[in-house]
């Protein structure tokens, strides 16, 4: 029992001593990420809606683009070479 108790101890130190988990960012790293600004695309002449796939079977959607007539676009996840094109149009 007294080894159990001991073994616990042990266990439960090693884990606070870990934290929670990977490895911080270099200072340089992060200051690098503080400062990122990406620019918004201003949709003008042309809206779209495009996903992005995981690979040609098309199934598991990874990215998302979409853009409207005369408003910010917007997009999330990450773009591949295979994607569907849900719409297209010019503006009026």
């Amino acid at each position: 029992m007294l080894s159990r108790n001991i073994l616990g101890g042990m266990l439960t130190a090693g884990l606070l001593a870990m934290g929670c988990g990977g490895v911080e960012p270099g200072m340089d790293e992060q200051a690098a990420l503080d400062t990122r600004e990406d620019a918004q695309l201003f949709c003008t002449q042309e809206a779209f809606d495009i996903v992005y796939y995981s690979d040609a079977t098309l199934t598991t959607p990874v990215g998302h683009f979409y853009c409207e007539c005369f408003e910010t676009a917007w997009s999330f996840g990450r773009k591949t070479q295979f994607k569907v094109v849900e719409y297209s149009r010019q503006c009026q």
